[in-house]
């Protein structure tokens, strides 16, 4: 028995990158349940039936109460389920991902930093839980804008360190740096793009929130994959 346990403590940072994947394909899954469910209206137009890709925000999914006025109950359920498992399940990877560097060097302080921004990510990521937008609408603004910029700083300084690191596999770095132009672009577009009062400045700001908070998904769930490799790899050695 005592063995078992030994073996499973060693093993906590394979454990920790294949959580991470199932709670980035729990998000996908959970957040389109909450579209499939919700119950109708966009920030300008109370009377769209069901949800519209392109003009509701995730945050309309998380609402209690929907923009046509009507309970929204399921979708928010499913909504709290994809941040708050996604946020929790990618804890463990930010814990982990610093062990690959040697400490007391560059890489070992550079991946730290990410880390901690990482974790404060996922912080964000479980607050909007606890924050629908109809209800805690400063609260909520605080979590998603938190998450997102610190977002862009873990995924960039995890490029940096990849890069810097001889034996970790640089495909995996262009990974992170994909997703941090992607950051950059939207963050821009959060604070300089075209307001959400029109029409075309909603349809903007919506799909652009989709596009990124997807690639999110879909970036650790590779970055999870490949730390899993390089986990297995080092073993071998």
């Amino acid at each position: 028995m005592d063995v078992k346990v030994r073996l499973n403590i060693k093993n906590w940072k394979s454990w920790a990158y294949i959580t991470s994947m199932i709670g980035c394909v729990l998000f996908i899954f959970f957040t389109l349940l909450g579209m499939l469910f919700y119950s109708g209206g966009t920030y300008n137009n109370a009377l769209i039936e069901g949800y519209s890709f392109f003009m509701n925000f995730f945050s309309d999914i998380g609402r209690t109460i929907s923009h046509s006025g009507d309970s929204n109950l399921i979708s928010f359920i499913f909504f709290s389920l994809a941040f708050f498992l996604v946020g929790t399940m990618l804890i463990p990877m930010f814990l982990a991902f610093p062990y690959f560097f040697s400490k007391k060097t560059n890489n070992w302080r550079i991946s730290i930093s990410g880390s901690c921004l990482g974790l404060f990510t996922a912080f964000c990521f479980i607050g909007i839980t606890f924050a629908p937008s109809d209800i805690y609408v400063d609260a909520h603004s605080f979590f998603v804008y938190g998450g997102f910029i610190s977002g862009f700083f873990v995924s960039l300084l995890y490029s940096i360190v990849i890069f810097r690191e001889n034996l970790y596999a640089k495909h995996y770095g262009f990974n992170f740096l994909f997703f941090t132009v992607i950051l950059a672009l939207y963050i821009a577009l959060l604070f300089t793009g075209p307001s959400s009062e029109t029409l075309s400045g909603l349809v903007i700001q919506a799909t652009g929130q989709k596009i990124v908070l997807y690639a999110f998904a879909v970036c650790l769930f590779i970055h999870g994959y490949g730390a899993y490799n390089q986990e297995k790899a080092r073993k071998k050695e």
